[in-house]
């Protein structure tokens, strides 16, 4: 099965072979349980703002950044472009609720993942919609040893957020790789886009409530269960991608 989707994938991509040097990984619902947290502070924050938003759709939207977010549920909400005032106010009445909810855990199985793959010598890079920089001391504490603190690409890196490829294809750049050098770890729908149009393979764990069609659909080359299930993998997959790499 690895192998069936990593040869189409290179069939899709034109390309040769692989020569994985690094893994990209997203932050909320792949290393952190943190969007049950995030869907409540959205649908709150919106709900105090007279605007009808329910937590399936900070599932959708997912990956964008905080003001793509707002202009996206005012859009679709009241078919009218939310203003600068607005964006600001709903945003950090967003981040406020946050900040009193209790830290996020780790997803189950990715501290294993991680020291899986720097144990197989590729470097790990974390591309997040988060602008809140209190998380690189969070991957400190949760993941000691395995992250380097300037792998990272955050929100305000980028002037487009998921699903633009600008976010992924900023980590090729800042991670001097081309596409076939690279995967992809998402939970996400507009994740998975913003991946698939930078040219990587990607992976996706359904952390969350989507049903995994809609993971699917959207292009994701490999679909797990969580991250358990993707740790007790990685090897056979590891092993695929080496295949391709000859």
């Amino acid at each position: 099965m690895f192998n069936d989707a990593i040869e189409r994938y290179l069939q899709q991509e034109q390309l040769n072979r692989f020569d994985l040097k690094a893994v990209f990984f997203d932050m909320d619902g792949v290393l952190y349980d943190s969007m049950g947290h995030h869907a409540a502070s959205w649908t709150k924050a919106f709900t105090e703002a007279g605007i009808h938003f329910h937590e399936e759709l900070a599932y959708l939207n997912e990956g964008r950044t905080g003001a793509s977010t707002v202009l996206t549920a005012v859009k679709e909400a009241q078919n009218r472009t939310a203003t600068d005032d607005e964006i600001q106010k709903i945003y950090r009445r967003k981040t406020e609720i946050l900040h009193t909810m209790s830290r996020a855990l780790p997803v189950e199985g990715m501290k294993n993942m991680l020291e899986q793959v720097k144990n197989a010598g590729l470097e790990i890079w974390i591309v997040t919609g988060s602008s809140h920089m209190r998380f690189i001391d969070n991957l400190k504490v949760d993941f000691p040893g395995l992250i380097d603190p300037t792998h990272v690409v955050t929100g305000k890196d980028v002037k487009h957020g998921k699903p633009h490829p600008e976010p992924y294809l900023m980590a090729l750049e800042k991670s001097h790789l081309e596409r076939q050098q690279a995967m992809v770890i998402e939970n996400a729908p507009l994740g998975i886009q913003s991946a698939k149009a930078a040219g990587l393979f990607t992976v996706a764990i359904n952390t969350g409530i989507l049903d995994d069609d809609i993971l699917t659909d959207n292009g994701c080359d490999l679909l797990f269960d969580d991250g358990i299930e993707l740790a007790k993998n990685w090897k056979k997959l590891l092993h695929g991608l080496q295949i391709f790499s000859q």
